[in-house]
């Protein structure tokens, strides 16, 4: 506890520091409800709250206690932080997003962002956006909306944009992300907690990312549903995943399928036995989640995390056609009663036949209750295992 303190502390501090302060001498609180908002749950309060946050350019807007209606998407601009004391905002039409944010130098933090299963996005961060800080608050409540050009799409709570840049997202609590309908075009059911992916080719690759002290649970369903994914970047884009804890994430805690990723410090719990079952894939239903984390890209790190459950994942920790892995001092632990026995705790595929894995580091891991402790079908040079605890295992490699 005083670890998470102390690291809250330093996100918070250097958020500040990387970010310069919205407030000045001059800076002027814009109390929504001086622009007409009621924050009664019943009125539309959409018109006031956009009035309000076009006049928010380096000023402060502040929700007071209350539930405030929305029907369109707020838009959050330059220079504006957003915040609020007991305040709801609630999504009460079909919404591809609560909030869309273009700028710089902005702030959201003490609200409770609330789709009510009518939205499908909570915050969605545009490109060109930088200088971001997304901090307690709740977002809760997303699915596919009925009307039809959003029923198919993908669901998630944070939504971050290629050619975004500085970005913290700290101290959220994200809940209820859940699709209803298959993804138009793959056919699978699609849910994340938060989705950083360009929104076309041609977006360049994010730059320095932070997701931390953060918690994500009820993501789902089995079929694809994940608490923290990206993907779609070929370049780096130094995405650090510190001190979260995940649970209830139906397919896995986090996927990583873009280069350039450190893992540090989370807590992921797999709360399911042989409860969770996918709907569109066939009907294999040996392991009570795929994973805990799956790496799918060059260049990531997973140190210090703790990972625990009731029931097996397939492979604790899933990497496949990756090279330049450093798995370090990570606790990894299947549960008791897992319903696969077939199950590894740490799995190095490659179903590319010709290609030759390169630079793995396993040290100092806990690995406890699975079949196979390190599980490899691949070819990998420049590998190293050192100080690897056993327990309950009956194969390595």
């Amino acid at each position: 506890m005083v670890k998470r303190i102390i690291f809250s502390f330093f996100v918070i501090v250097a958020s500040f520091y990387i970010f310069p302060t919205l407030l000045t001498d001059e800076t002027i609180v814009i109390n929504v409800k001086n622009y007409g908002a009621k924050g009664d749950g019943v009125s539309d309060d959409t018109a006031a709250i956009q009035s309000a946050l076009k006049d928010g350019a380096d000023n402060k807007i502040y929700f007071p206690e209350g539930e405030y209606k929305i029907s369109k998407e707020l838009h959050i601009s330059d220079n504006t932080e957003v915040y609020g004391s007991n305040a709801k905002i609630n999504a009460s039409a079909d919404l591809i997003t609560v909030m869309r944010v273009k700028g710089s130098n902005i702030i959201i933090r003490n609200l409770t962002v609330n789709g009510k299963k009518t939205a499908l996005r909570g915050i969605t961060i545009e490109e060109s956006s930088s200088r971001v800080v997304i901090s307690e608050n709740v977002i809760q409540n997303f699915t596919q909306p009925e009307a039809r050009s959003l029923s198919r799409l993908t669901v998630s709570a944070i939504r971050v944009k290629g050619g975004t840049k500085n970005i913290i997202m700290d101290q959220n609590y994200i809940e209820n992300v859940m699709a209803r309908n298959p993804v138009k075009g793959w056919g699978h059911y699609v849910a994340r907690g938060i989705l950083i992916r360009p929104d076309s080719s041609n977006q360049p690759a994010p730059k320095n990312i932070t997701i931390s002290n953060s918690s994500i649970t009820n993501i789902g369903p089995k079929d694809d549903g994940d608490g923290i994914v990206v993907q779609g970047f070929k370049d780096k884009i130094n995405l650090k995943i510190l001190n979260n804890s995940f649970s209830y994430t139906y397919k896995r805690a986090i996927k990583i399928q873009s280069p350039g990723v450190l893992i540090k410090g989370n807590k992921i719990y797999n709360n399911f036995y042989q409860n969770n079952f996918y709907t569109t894939y066939p009907n294999n239903n040996l392991h009570d989640m795929w994973s805990a984390i799956s790496i799918y890209a060059d260049h990531s790190t997973i140190v210090d995390n703790t990972i625990t459950g009731v029931g097996h994942y397939g492979r604790i920790i899933d990497v496949a056609n990756a090279s330049h892995i450093k798995i370090i001092k990570n606790h990894l632990k299947n549960g008791h009663k897992g319903t696969d026995k077939n199950t590894s705790i740490i799995a190095i595929t490659s179903n590319h036949s010709n290609d030759v894995l390169k630079d793995y580091t396993i040290l100092d891991n806990t690995l406890i209750n699975a079949k196979y402790g390190i599980y490899t079908n691949s070819d990998i040079t420049d590998l190293n295992v050192w100080n690897n605890k056993q327990v309950n295992i009956n194969k390595n490699f």
